[in-house]
């Protein structure tokens, strides 16, 4: 049972059942254990999540909870006798053929998924879940019993616990040594003397190891863009890895030069607008605005101390008021003034620069009618040059049109060979670049699907190579006393075996089916010998007083033994419940009752007292 327990435990590992390495049978199995590992076989093969995979902690709610259980298990189509006592009562042999028919009818998507599971982010996953599910287990110490956070569990292992110590992660971009690549002395210099190890270039030491998780993440996010990019349009591109990394550089170059060139002629329009504002502004600072008024110089000589005695009288509030409100009225009117100007300056301006781009505008035309007239000019003087010796002129200008014409129609002849020619190895180079466009078409999307392949066959060698970590993680773990040739020995040893049982099964049905046949051919012959017998006895018994005694005689006989085939028949019944009753005697002692009963009774007890709280409540409450 043993090879059978550890296929049963590394199947229930492989879904999720939160079972210790340490545990090696189904007897050792918990109760929490059991009805988790059960619930997730049943919700694998239901392929629903309906029964919980914990317990609850009031005592109704765990009948409850294996009720449900039973009777899932049951339209699942378990035939042997099932309820809650087989999962909150257990005994090892129930739990063992419980748990072999459950993960018999685990579907194979889930035990295909099991490699999966294991590989990747799931494993990490339920690694993490299993530590979490391990750590809530543990008991809780306060602050002052743990040195720097660090708590002490019961089997000798250390664990962070609490936040008091907890570092915030704070990242920081370290530098490290090119390694690829043609390497200068001067960056080598720098790299031995200058550069500082990655331990010293983070401002803070404890954020180490945050800087060295931050600049590998980004060192891995930007390797996978830049592969993303050379796979979409790097390879559509037809061009070398080297070469189009040249022309994205020298765009990105040249994207900036246009920028810059965009911002400093942007920046000299500001600066000549800001120009014309500051002369606007000195235009109209002469204005007459930083006067002190007459309301201030009053105000002056009232907290002013009188130094001659014949100073003049202060001015009462109300004449001080009405001189603030002309004051004011005044300043109002010079500000609206100032207003008026300003708009009609602006209104100038935008006029002005209105008129210059217009005049400039016809200058340009202007230019352009100057430079065809020149034209016209130096073609009307060259004619009016050959006026004087006209006749001898015209000659001449015949002999060279003449000569241009002949000349202008050999170069067209042989413009028109040539032109053929080249035509003709124009569409020849055509069709070949068309060809050549379509192979290499062909091979771009052959390279692509090479892409494909080779990245969905990396990505099956990563889970491969985690599912064969974690096998090998298992197997060091397995017990390695025993080899493959003795595992091996012992299957063919009970092969051998339950041939040799099923030999004999058959031989001995065999034999009951001889000795049954037998039975009934004498049973039947006995019958009918006893008819004959009776029938001849009885003619006689009539008139002889011997044969009426031998009558009586018989019918005792044949009484007497049927009763005794009745008493063996009997016997044998009695003997067979005999030994149905040992072997359920056998059966019980098994399932362990002295133990269920002591949990039956302290559940029986913690129930009574969730009654007695639950009425409790109900009396306070009414």
């Amino acid at each position: 049972m043993e090879e059978v327990d550890g296929i049963i435990l590394m199947q229930l590992r492989q879904i999720g059942t939160n079972i210790p390495d340490n545990v090696s049978s189904v007897k050792e199995i918990t109760t929490d254990q059991l009805v988790e590992g059960c619930a997730r076989c049943i919700n694998a093969i239901a392929g629903n999540e309906n029964i919980p995979t914990k317990l609850p902690g009031a005592m109704s709610a765990r009948f409850r909870v294996g009720t449900e259980m039973a009777n899932a298990v049951k339209e699942l189509g378990y035939m042997t006798e099932i309820g809650y006592n087989t999962f909150l009562y257990s005994n090892e042999g129930e739990a063992r053929q419980l748990l072999m028919w459950l993960i018999e009818r685990l579907p194979k998507e889930s035990s295909e998924s099991t490699t999966e599971i294991l590989a990747g982010k799931a494993l990490v996953r339920a690694n993490l879940s299993k530590e979490i599910q391990k750590r809530m287990e543990y008991m809780w110490s306060p602050s002052f019993c743990k040195n720097g956070g660090i708590a002490r569990t019961m089997d000798n292992s250390m664990h962070l616990e609490g936040t008091s110590d907890v570092i915030n992660f704070r990242s920081f971009n370290v530098k490290a040594p090119r390694l690829q690549g043609k390497i200068s002395k001067a960056e080598k210099d720098y790299n031995s003397q200058t550069m500082r190890v990655y331990t010293e270039q983070p401002p803070v030491r404890r954020t180490v190891g945050a800087a060295i998780v931050e600049t590998v993440g980004a060192s891995g996010t930007q390797a996978k863009e830049w592969q993303q990019e050379w796979e979409s349009k790097g390879v559509d591109s037809g061009l070398s890895e080297q070469d189009y990394k040249s022309k994205k550089q020298s765009g990105i170059k040249q994207k900036m030069i246009n920028l810059l060139r965009a911002a400093v002629i942007r920046s000299e329009a500001e600066g000549k607008k800001e120009a014309d504002m500051d002369k606007f502004l000195d235009e109209f600072a002469d204005a007459d605005i930083g006067k002190e008024s007459q309301f201030r110089n009053q105000e002056k000589l009232l907290h002013a101390q009188e130094e001659n005695e014949n100073a003049p009288k202060a001015a009462t509030e109300e004449e001080l008021a009405k001189q603030r409100e002309e004051e004011l009225a005044a300043k109002q009117a010079g500000v609206t003034e100032a207003n008026d100007k300003f708009e009609a300056l602006k209104a100038e301006v935008m006029k002005l620069m209105s008129e210059i781009e217009q005049l400039e505008k016809n200058s340009n035309e202007l230019d352009k009618t100057n430079s065809e007239k020149e034209e016209e000019y130096k073609t009307r003087k060259r004619v009016l040059d050959y006026l004087p010796d006209a006749e001898n002129n015209i000659v001449k200008l015949k002999g060279v049109v003449d000569a241009n014409a002949k000349r202008l129609v050999a170069v067209a002849g042989k413009w028109e060979s040539r032109r053929v020619e080249l035509f003709k190895t124009y569409r020849g180079l055509r069709r070949s670049q068309e060809d050549a466009e379509g192979v290499a078409k062909q091979q771009m999307e052959k390279i692509k699907e090479l892409r494909q392949e080779m990245k969905g066959m990396a990505d099956v060698a990563k889970g491969k190579d985690s599912v064969i970590k974690q096998l090998e993680n298992e197997y060091e773990k397995m017990d390695k006393s025993a080899s493959r040739s003795a595992y091996t020995r012992r299957i063919l040893e009970i092969v051998r075996s339950i041939s040799k049982q099923r030999d004999e099964i058959r031989k001995v049905l065999q034999d009951t089916r001889i000795v049954q046949k037998d039975l009934n051919t004498v049973t039947e012959r006995l019958s009918r010998t006893y008819h004959v017998t009776d029938e001849m006895i009885f003619k006689d018994a009539k008139s002889d007083e011997t044969c009426r005694r031998a009558y009586k005689f018989l019918a005792s006989i044949h009484e007497n033994c049927a009763s005794m085939v009745q008493s063996l028949e009997d016997t044998a019944a009695i003997t067979r419940e005999i030994r149905e009753l040992e072997d359920q005697i056998e059966e019980e002692s098994r399932k362990n009752m002295e133990e269920n009963s002591s949990r039956i009774a302290a559940d029986l007890k913690a129930m009574k007292k969730e009654n007695q709280a639950l009425v409790a409540k109900i009396k306070a409450s009414m």
